[in-house]
């Protein structure tokens, strides 16, 4: 077996408790979770009984000078990763960061001046890179199978009750309320495929009168970039979820499912019967023929897990074996779109009002 970082983490709610610390006992050839760290010392504990974890913190500064961990992961909300991130880093440790990085660029840059005086890497956690049917999808894009970027389109809808219907959840008071919190995933999605975004707008409709904690259920922005638009719906006002992506080649069409992990490759050069008819054939075919290997990916076990992949990616990347995919100005990047989105967001609030 060779050398197994040890990761300390920080935060102990959901994305931790369901994400990263399953991955991380996962990955256990390669990491060792040495503590947890919460201000409520009770999650902490709890959190720690469940998995088996020996040892449990309030503070980061004494889990850092007990237990000295390679990394540490930041698994608490976004307004608290710069401070968390750079004490850390100034004490010697890699950081690993759920998304977003932060909220400001601002923020951003002081991680990244940090990372770079002290020699230490920090990973941002866009999980939904690592979804093996994204992986597929730009797979096939960058093969050139479908040409060159004509358009995208980003679909998320996220069931009412997981947010919007909560007044005292966390997400309301991020900028930009709910869309705060799972905006980025489509912020960074597009950006995987998109090349110089220069331009973004963005409308939003408020839907539902009797959540009045919740600025808008609706919104609906746009991404100019150099090689073409992706537009996004992210939609939080009605009990289903959603993660659909098509990407427009100038020779072909990528349907992906994020949550089916389906890919499809459609082909309607014209609208000839008989063309139409083999698009629905070839349609129906790979939906077939990727029917038993998603149904194993949706069921299977943690090492198909979006987050896994991608934790055990920048477990690689400290270990020297791989590039991690997402490196700190990818995540800053996706942090200057959300800025512009948010402050165009707060200018309709104030029209609005």
């Amino acid at each position: 077996m060779g050398k197994r970082l040890k990761v300390a983490i920080i935060g102990c709610g959901l994305v931790s408790s369901k994400k990263h610390i399953p991955a991380l006992l996962n990955l256990k050839s390669k990491a060792q979770i040495v503590a947890v760290c919460d201000l409520n010392k009770d999650l902490a504990a709890a959190v720690a009984k469940k998995f088996g974890i020996q040892r449990i913190y309030a503070d980061l500064a004494e889990m850092i000078l007990k237990e000295s961990p390679d990394v540490v992961d930041i698994c608490t909300p976004p307004q608290t990763h710069v401070k968390l991130a750079v004490e850390a880093i100034e004490n010697g440790c890699h950081v690993m960061i759920e998304k977003p990085m932060a909220l400001t660029v601002r923020d951003c840059d002081e991680m990244i001046k940090a990372s770079e005086q002290y020699n230490k890497q920090i990973g941002i956690i866009h999980n939904q890179l690592f979804n093996p049917a994204f992986l597929k999808a730009k797979k096939i894009f960058l093969n050139g199978e479908i040409g060159d970027l004509v358009s995208m389109n980003i679909f998320l809808s996220t069931p009412s009750s997981y947010m919007t219907s909560i007044k005292d959840h966390w997400a309301h008071k991020l900028p930009g309320g709910v869309l705060g919190e799972t905006g980025p995933h489509s912020v960074y999605l597009a950006l995987s495929i998109l090349r110089g975004v220069s331009n973004i707008n963005i409308v939003a409709k408020k839907l539902i009168n009797e959540f009045s904690w919740s600025n808008f259920e609706d919104f609906k922005f746009n991404l100019i970039a150099d090689n073409g638009i992706c537009s996004v719906t992210q939609s939080y006002g009605s009990n289903q979820w959603l993660a659909q992506i098509d990407i427009l080649g100038t020779e072909g069409l990528l349907k992906v499912d994020l949550q089916t992990r389906s890919v499809i490759k459609q082909n309607r050069a014209n609208l000839k019967p008989a063309n139409l008819a083999r698009s629905v054939i070839s349609s129906v075919a790979q939906a077939c023929s990727q029917l038993i290997s998603n149904v194993f990916s949706i069921l299977s076990p943690l090492s198909l897990d979006a987050h896994t992949i991608g934790i055990n990616e920048y477990l690689e990347t400290i270990l020297g074996n791989k590039q991690f995919t997402v490196p700190a100005y990818e995540g800053r990047e996706t942090v200057r779109i959300m800025e512009v989105l948010v402050s165009k967001l707060n200018s309709m609030e104030l029209i609005k009002k």
